[in-house]
């Protein structure tokens, strides 16, 4: 039977994007190397590697030593032709970053908003940050690949593209990635907050040579992302990773999902800020300004000696020691990196995680699992959701738009 025409083309794709990515993992190749590797014909090799030099994302780099004859001529793939953005939409900021194609952050801007309950603003700043981080960056918008973004929710839908608006009601109806795209006509790729802090971890951070990894974020809510087999695990239906949903306390605090003991009840941000609230009045303590009420206050006051932050914390650490601990059990990540600005207790949190899991965890778990806070401090998620952009914009379907052997859907 004769091959179709898109059988064709998907071929040309998939191979297209084997010779690429050979090229950007080698630092430099030869086309003699790259007939080995791949085990192409050298026709195909040739033809695709005239496709890749037009496109300008590989360029000749020299040549290379010979085992006899001609010496080779080198190709290395061009990290500067294009640049990445990201939007990382958090429950209360956003940072929007440009990123190269190294992983390097070249243009930021930041800012604190109230995203949950002000969508429509959050829209308008949003695309005011893009414009004038474009703008730091020098870049034009036909520089960019595309733009990752990123919510604190799950996210729904065949293609896990809408937004699911039960922590977030006032955004129903909304999608973020389709307002941008009204005014940046750029290729959108919509993830959750933790799995691109995951995804950030695996490429760039702590997670590099790890094949199973678990990336948690300490914010308003708790998430987490999970890297298993080299690849984000999302589930089912997208809603992997509501490790702040799992039952540490059956008849405990009540949460904002509606159910009762959840682990975000006691170690999200609202969690924290009714502890210490309820711990101060139970002292007989003056309550503290409700202003100065937020995870960042309580760290601080507790690394400054408070007894009661102190605490809370503490209290913290053990009740996250337990969530860890199962995700151990459950799917035994060689790595765990945490973000989220109660990591700045330190020790202070992560002792009493450690304790906590050393007790939980089966022996066999015990030793492999390291515990560690993200280098990449509040960036980490947007570094992710630039990588999301960066890693669809080479997927064997997409390859051909990027490289501009095709017009842009």
């Amino acid at each position: 039977m004769a091959a179709t025409s898109a059988s064709v083309s998907t071929v040309r794709e998939h191979n297209l994007s084997l010779v690429l990515n050979l090229i950007r993992d080698a630092g430099s190749i030869s086309r003699a190397d790259i007939i080995r590797e791949t085990r192409l014909s050298p026709t195909a090799v040739s033809a695709l590697v005239n496709l890749l030099l037009e496109s300008g994302f590989v360029e000749e780099a020299g040549v290379g030593q010979s085992s006899g004859g001609r010496r080779p001529i080198l190709l290395r793939f061009n990290y500067g032709l294009r640049d990445v953005l990201s939007v990382d939409i958090g429950a209360s900021h956003l940072n929007v970053i440009a990123m190269d194609l190294r992983g390097r952050i070249i243009a930021r801007r930041y800012c604190k908003h109230d995203v949950i309950n002000d969508p429509h603003g959050t829209i308008r700043r949003v695309i005011d940050m893009i414009g004038e981080t474009l703008a730091e960056a020098n870049l034009q918008v036909h520089q960019v690949l595309g733009i990752g973004v990123t919510i604190p929710t799950p996210l729904d839908g065949p293609q896990l593209d809408r937004m699911i608006t039960y922590y977030m009601p006032a955004w129903e109806g909304i999608g973020p990635g389709e307002e941008i795209r009204k005014v940046y006509d750029l290729p959108i790729y919509l993830d959750n907050d933790a799995n691109a802090g995951a995804m950030a971890e695996k490429w760039w951070g702590s997670g590099k040579e790890y094949s199973s990894l678990a990336f948690i974020k300490l914010g308003v809510g708790v998430g987490a992302g999970l890297i298993i087999d080299g690849q984000v695990y999302r589930g089912y239906n997208g809603a992997a990773g509501e490790i702040g949903h799992t039952t540490i306390e059956p008849n405990g605090r009540l949460c904002r999902c509606g159910n009762y003991g959840c682990m975000e009840a006691y170690v999200g941000g609202p969690g924290l800020v009714e502890a210490v609230r309820s711990d101060r009045r139970d002292a007989g303590l003056p309550p503290l300004p409700e202003s100065e009420l937020s995870v960042e206050t309580i760290v601080d006051l507790a690394l400054q000696g408070d007894p009661i932050c102190r605490q809370v914390v503490v209290n913290a650490g053990h009740y996250l020691g337990v969530a860890v601990a199962n995700l151990i059990n459950l799917i035994n990540p060689g790595l765990i990196v945490f973000g989220g600005e109660l990591t700045g207790a330190g020790d202070l949190l992560f002792d009493a995680v450690r304790e906590t899991v050393q007790k939980r965890v089966l022996p066999l778990n015990r030793q492999p699992v390291e515990l560690v806070t993200t280098t990449m401090g509040e960036d980490v998620v947007a570094i992710g959701a630039a990588t999301l952009a960066l890693q669809n914009a080479f997927l064997p379907n997409k390859l051909p738009e990027t490289l501009g052997l095709v017009e842009r859907r």
